[in-house]
């Protein structure tokens, strides 16, 4: 099994860019039962405000869209003990819920944010992706093909 904890600038591309790397990702990890994808959970919400205000979403598309990806959250009681050890791992302190969310599961973080994340690229404790590097992960690790993407 696969897991990982996706930052919502991911969710944000994959549903922005329907044909984008991040979607395609997405995509397979619906297909795919070896992969399991986590979230804070603030990030429906984070979600949610970003699609009705970047792109003009209603409340029901927002909810018919997010349905189609299985997504699951974890309450702040479960990563809230790793909370100040991730502050002191990033740069922007509203990532906190991830990386501790990530700390608490012990897996990777998938992230395309750079500026946000590149202090945690060469830390022990924690493992952070950007969509090309999780796309070679998988290919890696023969959940998807090599010719994939």
């Amino acid at each position: 099994m696969i897991t990982f904890v996706i930052d919502s600038n991911i969710f944000f591309s994959a549903i922005y860019n329907e044909e984008g790397l991040e979607r395609k990702i997405l995509d397979i990890s619906i297909e795919k039962d070896e992969i399991q994808i986590f979230a804070p959970d603030i990030f429906w919400e984070e979600i949610k405000r970003i699609l009705h205000r970047k792109l003009g979403y209603n409340e029901e598309e927002i909810d018919q869209l997010i349905s189609k990806f299985d997504i699951i959250e974890i309450p702040q009681n479960k990563y809230e003990n790793f909370k100040d050890q991730a502050e002191t791992m990033i740069s922007h302190k509203s990532d906190a819920a991830f990386v501790s969310t990530s700390l608490f599961l012990n897996c990777p973080i998938w992230s395309g944010n750079v500026k946000h994340f590149q202090h945690i690229r060469n830390s022990k404790e924690i493992i952070w992706l950007t969509s090309r590097e999780l796309l070679d992960y998988l290919k890696k690790r023969e959940i998807i093909s090599n010719n994939f993407v």
